[in-house]
């Protein structure tokens, strides 16, 4: 007896038709017990898009309402698939730094992952081109720890943690006109799929994906691409080209509607010759081979663009291709398609039904490749492997969101919402970082508030399931405060303390921010550069006790002194350091000892930069019996080219050369002072001059010790008269 309350109603709404079908899970079988397909009565889709609502609709009801009627009961719940070009995946990774001090919470966790998912939405026009995307969801691929992946961060610590998720996308076009046909006949998705999955879950059993296999499910519109490899779907894609193709050229070919062209495209196949009749009323009568041989250029188009994608999604031929969908009976079709890829005949062909191991047909009408893919949707319905679909409110605004994990919760509802992550989770405030004589210093801003959240008016958490027709409403996150603070509190303390002449006094070092002088109530700028000396003017000492330092006076002359450089500093004070003497720019450090008083200015004279040069040897002599001493000449000081006495005063740049003096070289003429004549006394009289014994003259050289005698004589007379 059939238990009908475990029927699955599930439906697939292509271009061309709209199938039906009801199911029983029986065991590990899907019991089809009963199917009602018809065709659009005109275009109301393309390529998979629903353009007309409410034709489409008009159709999806008939169908619900036919099998009701067959099945005695109400379909309230449904499962569809949409087309593969309707979907986009987009895999991003971010990274960050964190301190390896703090543990790693579910929150920290969770805004990384939203941070991820943030970074693909910026992107969305970018990637996705023009037109409206609607996130539906996302999956993390792996988590990283200090750049190793790691299976969960929660509770870990390190310096580096990342994510890589997998954020899912649909026009909302698409979602939004198979929602309305389905809302306008009163039912409610309980499971979404997308029809390459379908197919290729139907078609492809798990075993057989170790080996490199296309699926290729051609439809009226698309053409919808899965590929298998290592044992696992890889990839998935789409060429908008499919059966319609061929439809069109017969239309042009032949001046028919397309009803007509759709259905001498199916009669080629199965009878030799086909007769119709144009929109003009002129009947035709051909052979199937002619007609097969006008579209064989089309068709091998189609063969080449299938491939062409199939040899760029793969990087290479597969190992077979499987052919499913209406429009793989398109004549020559596959064996075009394997002359594309190079591959043998053999290796593709259409694969159906029959094959698909857990199917048990009861109504005997699943028989062509078009049927694969409505068996697919019905058998991942029964086994719920799609993606559960809930409407929900989020602050009143209705939503249809895409439940990828089967357990949807608060925080993939707003993401899928649009809900930006920074009004669940209020930023924290922005730090103020500073280098401070080199490294790097940092205070954190503060922590902002979470959102607060409700479940249908009552309070609730992020990590609370939702199930359809659910309300959400939050109150946004508050951002945290930026951080703020005072030059003084990154630097602490810095006061030097100093005894000047017996007076304790504190002072604190020359601080700088990006160069300009500031005090430690100055507030922190963001990146600044802080730089502070070890010690503290001697200046900054003095007037730190009253000192008024603009009347103190330190110059800096340069001179020369026998080539050699003497830097000289001119002060009208006094001042010594620890003892030692020093100027008012030395910088000093902690408990120096400072002895300051005023004095007169001091100026620098030669003879405070230079020795006295030495006066030459002198020699001593005797005359007359006496002796007496000859010195010999002073050094020379010359100052800019003049001869200066070592008292006079230098002046600031000056060139100053010393000599020692010459040794005492005389002749006997040096010595005359000493040997006091009055001329009156001595007319008449002639000098007499004789040098260690010997007759000398005034010219007459003189050594150490030389014995000189001088005496006057008359000229007619012997007689000597010597002087003392």
């Amino acid at each position: 007896m059939v238990d009908k309350q475990n029927f699955i109603f599930s439906l697939d709404i292509g271009t061309r038709k709209v199938m039906g079908i009801i199911a029983q899970k029986v065991d590990k079988k899907l019991r089809v017990v009963d199917i009602e397909i018809m065709e659009h009565s005109s275009r109301t889709m393309l390529d998979g898009q629903i353009h007309n609502i409410a034709e489409v609709a008009k159709i999806v009801g008939t169908i619900k309402q036919r099998l009701e009627k067959r099945i005695n009961l109400p379909l309230e719940r449904v499962g569809v698939a949409v087309a593969g070009r309707a979907l986009r995946t987009v895999q991003a990774k971010i990274e960050k730094n964190i301190s390896s001090d703090e543990e790693i919470y579910d929150d920290d966790v969770r805004n990384l992952e939203l941070e991820a998912v943030s970074s693909v939405l910026r992107d969305v026009s970018h990637d996705f081109g023009q037109g409206d995307y609607y996130c539906v969801g996302y999956s993390v691929v792996y988590y990283e720890l200090d750049g190793a992946p790691i299976e969960n961060l929660v509770g870990h610590f390190g310096r580096s943690m990342a994510v890589e998720v997998i954020a899912t996308f649909l026009p909302r076009v698409v979602l939004d006109s198979m929602l309305s046909v389905l809302r306008k006949n009163g039912l409610e998705v309980i499971n979404l799929t997308l029809e390459p999955i379908a197919a290729i879950n139907a078609i492809i059993p798990k075993d057989m994906r170790r080996l490199n296999l296309a699926l290729v499910d051609i439809g009226a519109g698309t053409s919808d691409i899965a590929l298998t490899s290592g044992g696992s779907v890889v990839a998935y894609g789409m060429v908008p080209e499919a059966g319609d193709e061929i439809t069109e050229l017969l239309c042009e070919k032949y001046i028919l509607d397309f009803s007509s062209a759709e259905r001498i495209k199916r009669l080629i196949t199965s009878q030799p010759k086909v007769n119709f009749r144009d929109i003009l009323g002129k009947s035709y009568e051909l052979d199937s081979k002619d007609i097969i041989a006008e579209i064989q250029p089309r068709v091998k188009a189609l063969a080449a663009s299938i491939a062409g994608f199939l040899l760029e999604l793969n990087q290479k031929a597969p190992h077979a291709v499987i052919l499913v969908g209406g429009g793989s009976l398109t004549p020559i079709l596959d064996k075009e398609i394997a002359h594309s890829l190079s591959l043998e005949e053999a290796k593709v062909g259409v694969r159906l039904p029959d094959v698909i191991e857990c199917l048990d047909d009861k109504t005997g009408r699943l028989k062509g490749p078009d049927m694969v893919t409505p068996v697919g949707i019905s058998i991942m319905t029964s086994q719920s492997q799609g993606l559960k679909f809930v409407e929900l409110y989020v602050n009143e605004k209705r939503v249809q969101v895409l439940d990828m994990k089967q357990h949807l919760d608060i925080l993939g509802a707003l993401v899928a919402a649009g809900v930006d992550r920074y009004k669940l989770y209020g930023r924290i405030g922005q730090a103020v970082c500073v280098e401070v004589n080199g490294e790097l210093k940092v205070i954190k801003g503060k922590a902002g508030k979470p959102a607060r959240f409700k479940l249908n008016d009552q309070s609730a958490e992020l990590t609370d399931i939702v199930k359809n027709q659910d309300r959400i409403t939050f109150e946004e996150a508050e951002d945290g405060e930026d951080a703020q603070g005072k030059v003084k509190d990154i630097l602490g303390d810095l006061n030097i303390q100093f005894i000047v002449n017996g007076q304790t006094v504190e002072v604190q070092p020359k601080v700088k921010m990006n160069g300009m002088p500031i005090t430690g109530n100055v507030d922190l700028i963001d990146r600044a550069c802080i730089e502070y000396g070890e010690g503290v003017e001697i200046k900054k000492v003095l007037e730190a006790v009253g000192i008024d330092t603009n009347i103190l006076e330190d110059r800096e002359i340069v001179v020369r002194v026998n080539r050699e450089p003497k830097i000289l500093s001119q002060s009208n004070y006094h001042l010594l350091v620890d003892g030692q003497r020093t100027v008012l720019t030395t910088k000093v450090c902690n408990a120096s000892n400072i002895e300051f008083r005023a004095d007169n200015p001091q100026f620098y004279r030669i003879k405070d930069v230079i020795s006295i040069p030495a006066v030459g040897k002198s020699i001593t002599v005797r005359l007359n019996d006496k002796e007496y001493v000859i010195d010999g000449k002073p050094g020379r000081i010359s100052m800019n080219g003049h001869l200066v006495e070592p008292e006079e005063f230098l002046i600031d740049r000056a060139e100053i050369i010393t000599s020692p003096g010459e040794d005492a070289f005389p002749i006997v003429s040096h010595i005359l002072k000493h040997f006091p004549v009055n001329p009156e006394d001595h007319k008449g009289e002639i000098l007499k001059i004789s040098v260690n014994g010997k007759p000398g003259g005034f010219t007459t050289q003189l050594s150490e010790g030389s014995e000189v005698r001088m005496h006057f004589t008359h000229r007619s007379s012997s007689n000597i008269k010597e002087f003392s």
